[in-house]
């Protein structure tokens, strides 16, 4: 099994930066056309869109299961250091899939807990918002069967 969201997240990416540099343009017309009132008001939603894009912490997502080893690839993609990370584990050491939901089932995050020496390990949450929900529910249903 291979997934990758990154057709949906170059997808985003460029939705997110045209759309933006769009808005901000408008707010130089408007300053320009000394519409203060409304420029401030287009500046505010501005700034409460980008906390927003924030606070959903869109990820790239690899996940790759080769010959019983599940690698798990992801980085931030609105991030500005853009730590990229990742981790393996045996698919046969895998104990649990945790997943909780946020703003309406919009934002979704996903943490392996995987069985070692001295008990239990939790791999950090990966937030898969980056992704249709189609595709999150097929992922989500694929990684579930591989838990005895």
């Amino acid at each position: 099994m291979d997934f990758s969201n990154s057709k949906w997240v170059n997808k985003l990416r460029i939705v997110f930066l045209v759309s933006g540099l769009c808005w901000l343009l408008t707010i130089a017309l408007l300053i320009f056309l000394e519409l203060f009132g409304t420029s401030v008001i287009l500046a505010g939603l501005f700034l409460v869109v980008i906390s927003l894009i924030a606070m959903m912490n869109f990820q790239y997502i690899r996940i790759t299961v080769n010959k019983e080893k599940m690698t798990v690839r992801y980085y931030s993609i609105f991030a500005v250091d853009r730590m990229f990370r990742m981790f393996e584990f045996p698919v046969g050491l895998l104990r649990n899939i945790e997943i909780r939901r946020y703003f309406l089932g919009l934002k979704l995050e996903l943490r392996f807990t995987v069985r070692v020496k001295k008990g239990l390990a939790d791999y950090p949450w990966i937030n898969l918002s980056a992704m249709p929900f189609r595709e999150r529910n097929k992922l989500i249903s694929v990684l579930k069967n591989l838990v005895p």
